[in-house]
């Protein structure tokens, strides 16, 4: 192919030359020069003769603006963010996008959930000049260790959503259904045997993935108190006669300014009977209700026979058969919202064991004075005892009282009416009973094995009052049996029959 030259002024002077163009061609070249404008014949002249100056420049030129170049490079940095939190700075995008796959592993093994950290989404950048500033630009290991220990750590989680609302965040959704199924389990405890024939929220509760931060997430057992606490439920409170704004407020565990602001209309100095005052209270966020067929066993109380005698004193009783509770087993259905038993409709009733009635023995006699009338008895039944040691001087000390031997746990009776004015241990009497007959008297009973009364109790004569015994300073089961006038010991042989 031949070659196109561009056809001006200096192309034909070269054509002249080089090829010694005939003698027109070269008559009309001289004329297109001679035409040629002085300026440009002068500055094409200069050209020539500085040809060498020109090229230098140039060079110099492409050298500067190349230093320039490089320079304002050299000084441009990166910062760099993750979801709005400023990390560091770094020279070159890459040292940033291309671990971001080694921090979302090294998160998800250290926190322990789903961690991931999405390039175009998470990260930004923002162009910076570190001329002349000591900026500290990180290395890809800088980075690594920034965003691994940042605070602010982006997660995968799973919210328990209701209507609509998310009220949880847990770290996975096998985390979040155990969570209501917890809930579901504890709602639906009864005692017995149970068949669930429907079991439903009432709200709408769903669980979704969702993108959060990681201090958002909670534990199972966090999230199973929230949603069981975490919402509020509303009651009408009427005032009754009596009551108070403040009381109310305190018998719902509020303040005053608290029941204030649920009836922002009430004027508390003008409270009345029949008022009704909003109540807002603690409650849970989710409503279970559920239908159960329950079968469980129930007590049949039994019943209760008295017999009245003669031969006990009135407001004495004797139990000669004890009763027993029956047994039948129900099998119910039971309506409940969160385990709260609003309906029981009993379906079928099998009786497994019958009641036993309890019979009673109900005293009529006339009940003695429990004031003494200074007439005593003696303090145990004739033929349980023999006396073991009189009143008076006795191993070369006086003896306050009479002994009666007796096998231990003879009863032991009142020899007065009275009240009884000390019962429990005391020094060398062991257990003691002592009686104030209210007439200036005071029986001692001693030595006893149980006591049957305790202090302030009103006996009368011939009231079992305790067990006898070995207690104390005693050489052998008996009865030690002492009549005071005042604080003075008497001889017991004087009074009693």
């Amino acid at each position: 192919m031949a070659k196109k030259f561009k056809f001006n002024l200096e192309n034909i002077k070269k054509m002249r030359i080089k090829f010694h163009l005939g003698k027109k061609v070269n008559k009309a070249a001289d004329a297109l020069m001679e035409k040629e404008p002085a300026k440009i014949k002068s500055l094409r002249e200069f050209a020539h003769r500085h040809t060498a100056l020109m090229v230098g420049t140039f060079f110099v030129f492409v050298a500067v603006m190349g230093g320039i170049i490089f320079g304002v490079n050299y000084n441009t940095a990166y910062e760099y963010s993750y979801y709005g939190q400023t990390l560091g700075v770094v020279k070159d995008k890459d040292e940033v996008l291309k671990i971001t796959s080694l921090v979302s592993d090294a998160l998800t093994e250290d926190k322990d959930v789903e961690v991931v950290v999405d390039p175009e989404k998470d990260i930004k950048f923002k162009k910076i000049s570190i001329f002349g500033s000591d900026v500290h630009v990180d290395t890809s290991e800088d980075v690594l260790r920034r965003m691994t220990y940042v605070g602010d750590i982006n997660v995968n989680g799973y919210g328990i959503t209701v209507d609509g609302n998310t009220a949880v965040i847990l770290d996975s959704e096998e985390s979040a259904e155990e969570v209501l199924d917890t809930i579901r389990s504890d709602y639906l405890q009864v005692n017995g045997v149970a068949v669930v024939e429907d079991a439903d929220f009432i709200e709408k509760v769903t669980i979704r993935e969702i993108n959060t931060d990681l201090n958002n997430l909670q534990s199972k057992e966090e999230a199973i108190t929230q949603l069981k606490t975490g919402g509020t439920s509303q009651s009408m409170h009427k005032v009754e006669e009596g009551q108070g704004f403040s009381g109310i407020a305190q018998l719902y565990s509020l303040t005053e300014d608290e029941l204030k602001q649920m009836n922002p209309s009430v004027d508390p100095a003008k409270l009345q009977t029949g008022d009704e005052l909003l109540i807002i209270t603690p409650g849970p966020m989710v409503t279970m209700e559920a239908s159960q067929l329950v079968t469980y066993e129930e007590q049949i109380p039994f019943q209760v026979e008295e017999t009245k005698t003669a031969d006990m004193y009135q407001g004495d009783s004797k139990i000669t058969q004890k009763g027993k509770n029956g047994v039948r087993m129900v099998t119910a259905r039971i309506e409940s919202k969160n385990g709260q038993v609003t309906e029981n409709t009993p379906l079928v009733e099998n009786v497994a064991s019958q009641p036993v009635t309890q019979k009673v023995l109900v005293g009529t006699a006339k009940r003695p004075p429990s004031v003494g009338d200074g007439k005593f008895r003696w303090p145990a039944d004739r033929g349980t005892f023999r006396i073991s040691s009189e009143f008076g001087g006795r191993w070369g000390r006086n003896h306050n009282g009479i002994d009666m031997a007796c096998p231990q746990g003879t009863n032991v009776y009142a020899a007065d009416g009275g009240v009884v004015e000390f019962a429990g241990r005391k020094g060398s009497f062991g257990n003691l009973v002592i009686i104030n007959h209210q007439n200036g008297y005071r029986t001692y009973y001693a030595h006893n094995s149980q006591l049957l009364v305790k202090a302030g109790d009103k006996v009368y004569e011939g009231y079992h009052i305790a067990e006898s015994g070995n207690t104390g300073r005693s050489t052998g089961p008996h009865i030690h049996f002492e009549i005071r006038v005042g604080d003075t010991p008497k001889n017991p042989r004087n009074w009693l029959p």
